[in-house]
């Protein structure tokens, strides 16, 4: 893999912001909360990292006007990217309003009978819940790098979420590296047989820097090899059945 396949990637991206400027405030009588943010700022380069190292990227004002001017492009709010469980609010019931001013802010009307509502608005007022994050796809060509890869320039992108987040996963990665921690959760909990697992540890190990490609087809073999065994006394004991 090279530097210059940073500019390939069409995986889920996932940047964190600091949240500057946010309220709760009370609607009227039994009405709820609203929330209001900035999730993403404009024309502000951060810093970004990734395996090949660390990068510079901006968003350019204008670049979530697309999304916005589509009726059709739902976009939902959630706590800490929990995709899984049930959305804060979202554009397609009337609950999410999301303008560019140019930065892109998030306004919520939150059912306060939630109790996921109630614990997420004394996380953010005491403190424990200091960012946003947003989830987007960026469409072919319509971003620039310079020569060295080391700066992008990002000017549309395909919003598809946003959160209100303790840490960012990873506050400036894509979706693939959000977190070891989650990473490793998520290939813990697979009903893997020894040999799968030995498997895993060979690709893995494969990864490395030294690894020679005939080591990893030696080991590889020996698996097939395996396999094969296994499928041949398999097929042996169905025609004895």
């Amino acid at each position: 893999m090279t530097i210059a396949e940073r500019a390939g990637s069409t995986d889920t991206i996932f940047r964190s912001y600091e949240i500057a400027d946010f309220e709760f405030r009370d609607d009227t009588p039994g009405d709820g909360f609203t929330f209001e943010g900035v999730a993403s700022v404009v024309d502000t380069p951060y810093p970004v990292r990734d395996q090949w190292g660390e990068f510079s990227e901006t968003i350019r004002t204008g670049a979530f006007n697309k999304t916005l001017k589509d009726s059709k492009a739902d976009v939902a709010l959630f706590l800490n990217h929990q995709h899984q469980s049930l959305p804060l609010a979202t554009r397609s019931s009337g609950r999410l309003t999301l303008t560019a001013d140019p930065d892109l802010r998030v306004s919520a009307k939150l059912n306060p009978e939630r109790h996921d509502v109630q614990d997420l608005r004394h996380a953010v007022q005491d403190g424990e819940l200091r960012q946003m994050s947003i989830g987007f796809t960026v469409p072919k060509a319509r971003d620039q790098w310079n020569d060295d890869m080391s700066e992008r320039t990002i000017s549309e992108v395909h919003l598809m979420e946003t959160s209100i987040v303790w840490r960012g996963a990873n506050p400036h990665t894509t979706g693939k590296m959000r977190s070891l921690d989650e990473f490793m959760a998520s290939i813990v909990d697979v009903d893997m047989d020894p040999d799968e697992v030995r498997r895993a540890i060979v690709y893995f190990t494969g990864m490395l820097e030294g690894r020679t490609d005939e080591e990893d087809a030696a080991e590889l073999a020996a698996f097939a090899a395996r396999d094969r065994a296994d499928r041949e006394r398999l097929e042996r004991i169905k025609r004895r059945i």
